[in-house]
């Protein structure tokens, strides 16, 4: 019980420390609605809870209406003697006619018709699992979607202002080269680097229109973001920890359970297959064929209890069972595989966000840097004591630690992402 107390606070913790902007939550809930593979899951979740329904009937009696008929010649006849007379019996009608009711009510199964239910429902939560998985999935793809919208937003923002000091810094180059104190060459660089970073800004704004058309296709939705911040935070945790919260939370372990579950299920079910069945058989209608008026139609019934018991089928009954078997020790393997593969992915998350962190850090004393080095490159352009190369390279220098600085934060955020889909948080 204590133990399931913990699990259960470090669960609602996780959940708290998933903090996602209403914007983007927005988004992935209409990504559910709107996208079709959605509907197409729920769908499948529908046709199986039809077929629970349909095997926890097992045990419901069968009737069937029986209507024949049926022209027989020649039939038994014998001539017997009647008093004086010798008289022709028949013994079957030519012409057979019978309408009737049979009725089949099973009354023991060993447990098919309970195992053949519990199979149905193992089916159904794995399809209701894979609504999970995919909704894991796509909020994850749309919260990537979203980010690397701020992330060139941010970019194309850093290369207006990039080329805002470059178009000042080519008026400052074309009055020194009016006034003799620069060559033509100064202006034309100038010039072709503003062009460059132009490109840049067309590749970029290329890039984002791109993205805004995915949002559209997973969501529906054509809405401008408004958000331009990398707001998305995941828990703080170790690798041992988010192992254990993703082997609790994450649908794909649940559904790697209940396969493993479905198997056993399956070995179960291929062993009581093997064991007899017993049923009560019943019947009444009206049909001819009964002395001494054949050919008249008579009210007629007949019940009783039947057993069907297997004896033979070639080995394909202990095979089946033997192939359940093997089932069951695969899903397990499998089940092992997810744990290790995602052991992996979330170590790779973890030191990726770790890494990114430590990035910001050192990139905020390097930005103070660079922002002082084109500040004095400027003044000292102006004074004419520097070539304009030395004006521009303190410019890519900025520009650089700033794109790098955004890199690092939209990296970070993506890992934030991963973490919480490998660990199952439903931050939407």
């Amino acid at each position: 019980m204590k133990k399931l107390l913990i699990l259960l606070l470090s669960t609602c913790v996780l959940q708290a420390n998933a903090q996602v902007n209403g914007e983007l939550k927005s988004l992935i809930q209409k990504s559910f609605t709107y996208f079709p593979r959605f509907n197409e899951l729920e769908q499948e979740v529908e046709i199986n809870q039809q077929r629970l329904d349909l095997a926890a009937r097992g045990m419901r009696p069968e009737i069937t209406g029986v209507a024949t008929y049926n022209y027989i010649s020649p039939v038994a006849e014998a001539e017997l003697p009647f008093g004086n007379q010798v008289k022709t019996l028949q013994f079957q009608p030519n012409n057979n006619i019978n309408f009737g009711v049979n009725i089949y009510q099973p009354l023991v199964d060993f447990g098919k018709t309970k195992l053949n239910v519990e199979r149905a429902r193992h089916a159904l939560q794995e399809s209701k699992e894979n609504i999970e998985v995919n909704k894991t999935q796509m909020a994850a793809q749309v919260a990537n979607i979203y980010y690397t919208i701020v992330y060139l937003r941010q970019a194309i923002g850093i290369q207006d202002s990039v080329i805002a000091v470059l178009q000042s810094n080519k008026s400052l180059v074309e009055s020194k080269f009016r006034n003799g104190d620069a060559l033509k060459v100064d202006v034309l660089t100038i010039q072709n680097n503003i062009d460059i970073e132009q490109n840049r800004k067309t590749d970029l704004a290329n890039s984002l229109k791109k993205q805004l058309n995915l949002l559209n296709y997973t969501t529906g939705s054509q809405a401008a973001i408004e958000s331009g911040a990398f707001d998305f935070q995941s828990m703080s945790s170790t690798l041992d920890e988010a192992t254990k919260l993703a082997a609790t939370q994450n649908p794909d372990f649940r559904i790697a359970r209940e396969r493993v579950q479905a198997a056993e299920t399956e070995v179960l079910l291929s062993k009581v297959n093997q064991k007899p069945s017993i049923g009560l058989n019943g019947g009444t209608g009206v049909r001819n064929g009964y002395q001494p008026e054949i050919n008249a139609m008579r009210f007629n019934y007949g019940i009783g209890i039947g057993v069907n018991v297997p004896i033979f089928s070639g080995g394909r009954l202990k095979q089946q069972s033997r192939i359940a078997e093997s089932a069951v020790k695969q899903n397990q393997l499998a089940e092992t595989s997810l744990a290790h593969e995602y052991r992996k992915d979330i170590e790779q998350a973890l030191t990726d966000r770790e890494t990114n962190r430590e990035r910001l850090k050192n990139v905020e004393e390097q930005i103070v840097i660079a922002k002082e080095a084109l500040r004095l490159a400027e003044s000292r352009f102006r004074n004419g004591v520097s070539t304009n190369v030395e004006l521009l390279n303190a410019n890519t220098n900025l520009q650089k630690i700033e794109l790098g600085k955004i890199q690092y934060q939209y990296q970070l955020t993506t890992a934030e992402v991963e973490i919480a889909r490998l660990t199952g948080v439903s931050y939407w």
